[in-house]
């Protein structure tokens, strides 16, 4: 008895979290062109271009740990397990940064800047207690 030969047809390059990822930044990328920010345009896409072209990359056999992990094209266990971590110190930092926005536009005395940034805070410190009694519970 013979062993089936692997399905071949399109596999599309990159995760579907990946996908929806490039494809916002390429529309922001082309949003800011279009609204007379060529510069900061330019500089989405090429960094979307760039992402991509990693992420690909990240999805071959021969790809290691780091490359996976970096570009969210995760494997296995060990590679959402790592992942996790990583985020869980991004969002600290994001908080932590948050706060410092926040006290900066307020020392600084600019409004929406101000509203922005406690509506970003809230939102990072409601998320962490959402995720925590989530997690929590889930063991």
């Amino acid at each position: 008895m013979s062993t089936p030969e692997p399905r071949k047809g399109f596999r599309w390059p990159i995760s579907i979290v990946n996908t929806v990822i490039y494809a916002y930044a390429l529309l922001l990328g082309v949003g800011l062109i279009v609204f007379d920010r060529l510069a900061a345009g330019v500089v989405m896409i090429v960094a979307t271009t760039a992402g991509v072209i990693f992420s690909a990359r990240a999805r071959r056999r021969d790809s290691g740990d780091l490359e996976r992990v970096n570009a969210l094209e995760l494997a296995d266990e060990r590679d959402r397990a790592a992942a996790r971590k990583a985020l869980a110190a991004i969002g600290v930092v994001a908080l932590v940064g948050a706060m410092l926005q926040f006290t900066v536009a307020v020392v600084l005395d600019e409004p929406l800047l101000s509203l922005v940034s406690a509506i970003l805070l809230v939102t990072l410190a409601t998320t962490w207690l959402i995720a925590n009694w989530y997690y929590v519970r889930r063991g």
